[in-house]
């Protein structure tokens, strides 16, 4: 399993970031919430999902992450320089939370879900996930947890629910 920190340390493409972190407590979300801002970046990052290559970052950028109470799965919410949302990208997590020094992480189980503005939405990393199994680096429950998780958020999304992943901007 991979603990990975919102305010992203070891993001090489990117020369300088601006973080925002806040609790929220509304009706429609309940949480820490972050804003990554690409302020400089060394180049742009792209990634090719249902076949099509789209840039995900680049300076002007701004990512929203949203970690809801109690839920397997945190939400970075993709926007443009011009504010157009991107994509929604869904980390299927073991956990989130502070760890000792005050830093917001989660604990990525390798599944991830995409869902686009035109309503396309992908499952993506089965293949990690499967091999995090096979190498140790996950046991046979948190995988059938990823697997649950992933799945029960995809039945939400087939239902017309999106409540669960697009979250108001807090800022």
């Amino acid at each position: 399993m991979k603990r990975k920190r919102a305010d992203r340390p070891n993001w090489r493409r990117v020369k300088k970031l601006g973080y925002l972190e806040k609790r929220v407590e509304s009706a429609e979300f309940t949480g820490y919430a972050v804003r990554l801002t690409l302020d400089q970046v060394h180049e742009p990052a792209f990634m090719t999902v249902g076949g099509k290559r789209m840039c995900v970052g680049d300076k002007g950028y701004c990512y929203l992450q949203y970690f809801p109470d109690g839920c397997g799965y945190a939400v970075t919410k993709m926007l443009d320089a011009q504010g157009r949302t991107i994509q929604w990208y869904i980390d299927i997590c073991k956990r989130h939370g502070k760890d000792e020094q005050g830093y917001l992480y989660y604990d990525d189980l390798y599944l991830d879900i995409v869902v686009l503005p035109n309503g396309e939405v992908y499952l993506l990393d089965e293949d990690e996930l499967e091999d995090a199994l096979k190498k140790g680096a996950i046991d046979e429950e948190e995988h059938q947890f990823a697997c649950r998780t992933a799945a029960a958020l995809l039945e939400k999304y087939s239902a017309g629910q999106r409540e669960w992943f697009d979250y108001p901007n807090p800022w």
